[in-house]
């Protein structure tokens, strides 16, 4: 079965529109990509159309990273800064966040995301630098163990029956 003359130029209108709009979404990634490149190199990102609080950290190139901080997003999930950075709910609600649509479903909650260096500096303030930190990590660490061992003692106990 032959096209059409009709069915031809149908096809070759959209394929002129798919590669339109193909070349129009790179040039959009590229021009994306230079402004998150340029904005890594001066500290500073654009926080979005939804922000809360901004904060500028002027010293943020002078503060010591752990180890997992070093190739680490400049943003940290909630579930993150608790557990990383042992910080309260409370002292999150103050914190500059971004929001942006949840990953998981698109209908759900928008995920905030807090600032990393700001959630760092809080947290340092709050146990007294970066030995205080892992102090309280480690500490945070051996009671949810203790916790977990405790749960789970009687696990292969033999039941009476």
């Amino acid at each position: 079965m032959a096209l059409t003359e009709e069915q031809k130029q149908k096809i070759q209108e959209n394929r002129e529109r798919a590669l339109a709009l193909k070349k129009k979404k790179a040039e959009e990634r590229a021009v994306a990509e230079e402004a998150t490149t340029a904005a890594k190199s001066t500290g500073h990102a654009s926080q979005g159309p939804t922000t809360n609080n901004e904060d500028d950290d002027s010293d943020e190139d002078n503060v010591e990273l752990e180890d997992f901080e070093v190739v680490a997003s400049q943003y940290v999930t909630k579930d993150e800064a608790m557990r990383k950075y042992c910080i309260p709910q409370g002292t999150l609600a103050v914190c500059s966040y971004v929001e942006k649509p949840n990953p998981r479903n698109k209908s759900w909650t928008p995920m905030r995301l807090y600032k990393r260096s700001e959630i760092r500096r809080r947290s340092r303030e709050r146990f007294g630098g970066l030995e205080g930190l892992i102090e309280e990590r480690r500490k945070r660490d051996k009671k949810r163990f203790a916790n977990d061992m405790a749960e789970t003692k009687d696990v292969f106990k033999k039941s009476k029956s």
